[in-house]
């Protein structure tokens, strides 16, 4: 079992990612549902750890600084996820402003990055809304489960092979 996750987690977790990054082209693309900005940056992270665990099995020489990277990238993806489901689940008289209306790459071109990056985590109406289910789980339970599983698979592997030792 060791020998499995192992060898083998960085392949699990690359073919997951492209699972995950079709899917979303299929969604905005087949499907025709227009993200919001958290939808794009859970989008950005998954893509991210797709390229990030991928260049990883091509250059095994950096593969704790691509880890590093990469769990960086899945617990944004898990906070980017747990602050739209948070949203989902508010009063629609609670939610903020609108900056979730504003276009992603002029908000970004508007504020600075961390300012833009705040208003984007703020929400909106529009990031509350759920617009698809498969499974009774949504978009960002999707996306929060997918993060989350693969963080949980990252420490079970460096619980295994680092502080069992290995033979």
């Amino acid at each position: 079992m060791k020998e499995i996750i192992k060898n083998y987690s960085d392949i699990f977790i690359t073919s997951s990612a492209a699972i995950v990054v079709c899917g979303q082209y299929y969604l905005e693309n087949i499907v025709g549902l227009e993200p919001c900005n958290l939808c794009i940056l859970q989008k950005l992270a998954a893509q991210a750890v797709f390229l990030i665990f991928f260049i990883k099995m091509i250059v095994p020489k950096f593969k704790y600084i691509f880890d590093v990277l990469g769990i960086a990238v899945l617990m944004f993806g898990v906070s980017a996820s747990g602050r739209q489901i948070y949203l989902q689940n508010m009063p629609s008289d609670q939610l903020a402003g609108g900056y979730c209306d504003i276009p992603f790459e002029f908000l970004f071109n508007m504020y600075p990055f961390f300012d833009a990056l705040g208003k984007v985590f703020q929400g909106s109406s529009k990031c509350a809304e759920e617009s698809w289910v498969f499974l009774y789980l949504n978009i960002p339970e999707w996306a929060l489960l997918f993060f989350a599983s693969m963080i949980i698979l990252l420490l079970i592997r460096y619980f295994l092979i680092n502080f069992k030792g290995q033979k």
